[in-house]
């Protein structure tokens, strides 16, 4: 069904160049679009921050613009946190198709491209984590190329958006593709990109102030508030992987690191978060505070979600290492990260064996 619009791969392209990793398609229609879809949402966010800053230093601005800001900043972090990552991406409970499609759409009011492109992108970095393949590393490329440190933050926060590799549907895209409520907000992404900027903000302005503020809540609480959200979003994919702490030390560079935390609303415990993708908590100490993980809770009994993923209790041992609970006394085996289930979407990653013990993660891969 997805393959009836444009800009998603269609099945009759064939790429010049194979990318090293199954399941990453290098050119063609899709990245292009990909490129021209980035590029339409990043420059008007930067575009509205800087008409942002002119209004604010120009006019005078109060509640009206900077209360449509922050409502506009908990709704969205919710969207991206909630709906995005850990509903669509890692399905990490379960909900109705009205409550699946209100957060959908909550999540596109970030301006942050479709479900259907956002979590397939998520499940493609959880793949391939700081390694060939990985969508976002600030250590190699889309193309697997080793990346100074500097260039890497860069291309991890935002370069990555105009490269020319994209995710395969196929094998990415497992449950969205064919998902109604995923392909009607795909479908309207640009409508609600438009509501999410304009008009909202200025319904906001209209029913707390008048139409003199207009156009201040506009560029305020709405492009700017969506290009600083955006900041952090993709820096849990840049700093997050190079500044912070680790729980988990091993297969990649994710952190947590507490400032992240508190601006995404939980998904900068993101060390945690690799250890335990389907886990609809990120932070996993008391003292990790993970709003959007307080919220799933409350939804959960109200009855909104259901089948919630927790992750495992762990706990120090006598070495100093986290171990979980349970299982102290096994604790090289309780260390290894979980692997995302194929009922997910999210792969597949345990790999096969073949008749030496071992199989490639392609092999894997096409097996699913």
């Amino acid at each position: 069904m997805a393959t009836a619009f444009r800009d998603i791969q269609p099945e009759s392209y064939e790429p010049e160049q194979a990318h090293p990793q199954h399941g990453v398609i290098i050119g063609g229609p899709a990245a292009r679009a990909k490129r021209i879809e980035y590029g339409i949402l990043l420059s008007s966010m930067v575009l509205g921050s800087l008409g942002a800053l002119y209004w604010t230093l120009t006019h005078a601005t109060g509640w009206v613009e900077w209360s449509a800001f922050l409502f506009g900043y908990i709704l969205i972090n919710m969207g991206v946190g909630i709906g995005y990552h850990r509903f669509y991406t890692h399905r990490a409970f379960e909900a109705g198709p009205k409550m699946r499609l209100a957060i959908g759409i909550m999540a596109q009011m970030a301006c942050q491209a479709s479900v259907l492109k956002w979590a397939a992108d998520h499940r493609r970095h959880h793949a391939f984590s700081d390694r060939v393949g990985d969508i976002h590393s600030p250590y190699i490329d889309g193309h697997g190329k080793k990346m100074s440190k500097w260039k890497g933050l860069g291309i991890a926060h935002f370069g990555w958006l105009f490269d020319n590799t994209t995710s395969d549907m196929n094998v990415y895209g497992k449950g969205l593709i064919d998902d109604p409520q995923v392909l009607w907000c795909h479908k309207h992404r640009w409508g609600i990109a438009i509501f999410s900027s304009i008009i909202f903000p200025a319904i906001w302005a209209l029913m707390f102030g008048g139409p003199e503020h207009i156009i201040g809540t506009i560029l305020i609480g709405g492009f700017f508030r969506n290009f600083f959200f955006l900041n952090f979003v993709m820096g849990v994919n840049s700093i997050g992987h190079v500044f912070g702490s680790q729980r988990f030390p091993g297969k990649d560079g994710s952190r947590n690191n507490w400032f992240m935390a508190w601006m995404t609303f939980g998904d900068g415990w993101h060390n945690n978060h690799h250890q335990h993708p389907r886990s609809a908590y990120a932070g996993m100490m008391w003292w990790e505070v993970d709003v959007n993980g307080y919220i799933i809770s409350l939804w959960e009994k109200m009855g909104l979600v259901w089948n919630v993923q927790r992750a495992p209790k762990y706990v120090r041992d006598s070495t100093g290492n986290w171990v979980q609970e349970k299982k102290l006394a096994a604790k090289q085996a309780s260390r290894e990260p979980e692997e995302m289930s194929q009922a997910d979407g999210g792969l597949m990653f345990q790999d096969a064996k073949n008749d030496s013990g071992s199989e490639t993660t392609e092999a894997a891969l096409t097996k699913a």
